[in-house]
């Protein structure tokens, strides 16, 4: 008797068989699909992005319990994101800088700046879901996975007709495109409204083809990505393209990039970015921008909340419990949230009910833990535990416990799967350290994507390959 967990094997296992069947061809098929990849622009910082010979498959029931975490925990990341702008106790419990808590006040055009999610997780064996991060500022992968996708799906027939089984890929970018509509219309509804600024500004009150600019440093890795979403844009019929923060400027108070001015900016800037007090006139253009109501933005400003790993150590304290509204949203967080804590002197609860001091149990358990800096990204600084020696270890533990900066968190054990390679043009397949990384746009789960790595710290950035996650079940 078959079950649903069954569908991804016996996918795999076609799968396998069709590969095995080219035999020496599989090094020749690997090199067309790389350059083929590459023709498409799947590339970060000048190379193809690693990536294996097959999709990442997952049975139907688990890409549901994905589902309905990633859309509870979005809601309450949202609430959580507005709840800033009022909240004076989650202010000081996240105790930013002042310039960067001024920011995250000032949209005024969106009640839900939450638009765009990542929210990485490891699947564990036993079919738990862990949510160790949230990518709220400039989640990649959108464009890359879709491509990749169409790549894989053109070169391998058991993707395109599966012998008794469906195999089901959930494309990103349109959940993309309809959020960037949404956003826009919101926004032209607002600022050409009685109180907006529009008539001032000679915002119109519709237009053919509003204009959405990528906006990132000029050193960006990504802008091969920028390329493929600006070409889904302009075939949604959006004028669409890439500018870098210091090629923005204010004309007669509109945004101006590329010689337009700008409906919607699609920030893939960090706010470290677009506050750096070397950046350009445009990062103060891009403020005043926003502040004004001149050009809607997603993420919004305030999203930044939710991509603070603080946050982690928030969702389910008591002091922002009326933050959580129905049981749902409470379970969700106390088994979806690994135990995590502001890296604090003093007293703590701590994993099992008991109290202590903090850092005193930090160094104690080093190999049950990690450390993690609260606002840095791409899996930078990032230690565990288990692969710290102790004097390091107390090290790190002493010099950040107390400045707010840093967060520790419950150690779990990376999940590995096998997969298929090509190494000196034969086929293997080889154990990675993999996470999945579902997204949430305009409030919605809209997809997800696995990274993997040789290494247990996991991040495309530091050289970890990426490919698209299918669901797979019988027909």
């Amino acid at each position: 008797m078959t079950t649903d967990s069954d569908a991804p094997l016996a996918f795999m296992r076609q799968h396998f068989g069709n590969l095995e069947e080219l035999g020496d061809g599989c090094g020749a098929l690997a090199d067309q699909i790389r350059d083929w990849m590459i023709e498409h622009d799947v590339v970060f910082a000048d190379h193809a992005i690693p990536f294996v010979m097959a999709p990442h498959c997952l049975d139907v029931p688990t890409l549901d319990r994905v589902q309905h975490a990633v859309e509870v925990l979005t809601r309450v990341l949202d609430r959580f994101c507005t709840a800033f702008r009022f909240d004076e106790d989650l202010r000081r419990a996240l105790d930013l800088p002042p310039a960067e808590a001024d920011l995250l006040r000032i949209e005024p055009t969106l009640d839900d700046p939450l638009q765009l999610c990542r929210l990485d997780a490891f699947l564990l064996p036993d079919g738990s879901i862990q949510f160790l991060e949230f990518n709220a500022e400039s989640p990649a992968g959108i464009g890359y996975t879709d491509v990749m996708y169409d790549g894989l799906r053109q070169h391998f027939p058991a993707l395109r007709d599966p012998e008794g089984l469906t195999v089901e890929y959930q494309p990103l970018t349109g959940h993309l495109i309809d959020t960037v509509r949404d956003v826009e219309a919101r926004w032209r509804m607002w600022t050409t409204g009685p109180q907006g600024p529009g008539r001032s500004l000679g915002i119109p009150n519709s237009v053919e083809r509003p204009h959405v600019v990528l906006v990132d440093t000029a050193d960006s890795p990504s802008v091969p990505e920028f390329r493929i979403i600006c070409a889904a844009l302009e075939r949604a019929e959006f004028t669409a393209g890439y500018a870098s923060l210091d090629a923005l400027t204010r004309v007669d108070g509109r945004l101006v990039a590329n010689g337009a001015p700008v409906d919607v900016v699609y920030r893939r800037a960090l706010v470290e970015d677009v506050l750096d007090p070397y950046a350009s006139p445009g990062a103060a253009a891009l403020i005043a921008a926003v502040r004004e109501g001149a050009v809607a933005m997603f993420n919004p400003f305030p999203a930044r909340v939710a991509n603070n790993k603080k946050l982690l150590a928030l969702l389910g304290a008591p002091a922002f419990a009326h933050l959580l509204i129905d049981d749902e949203e409470r379970r969700i967080v106390a088994e979806c949230i690994p135990w995590t804590r502001v890296l604090a002197t003093g007293g703590s609860s701590l994993p099992g009910g008991g109290a202590g001091d903090l850092p005193s149990y930090v160094s104690a358990n080093r190999e049950a833990l990690v450390l993690k800096p609260a606002s840095d990204y791409g899996g930078h600084n990032v230690h565990l535990g288990k692969l710290t020696d102790q004097s390091s270890w107390d090290a790190l533990v002493f010099a950040h416990a107390g400045t707010g900066n840093w967060i520790v968190q419950q150690y779990l054990e990376v999940p590995i799967g096998r997969f298929p390679a090509i190494e000196d043009g034969r086929l293997v397949v080889r154990d990675r350290h993999f996470n999945i990384n579902p997204f949430a746009i305009g409030g919605k789960y809209a997809g997800m994507i696995t990274r993997i790595s040789t290494e247990p710290v996991i991040n495309v950035s530091a050289g970890g390959g990426l490919l698209p996650c299918v669901a797979v079940d019988f027909t």
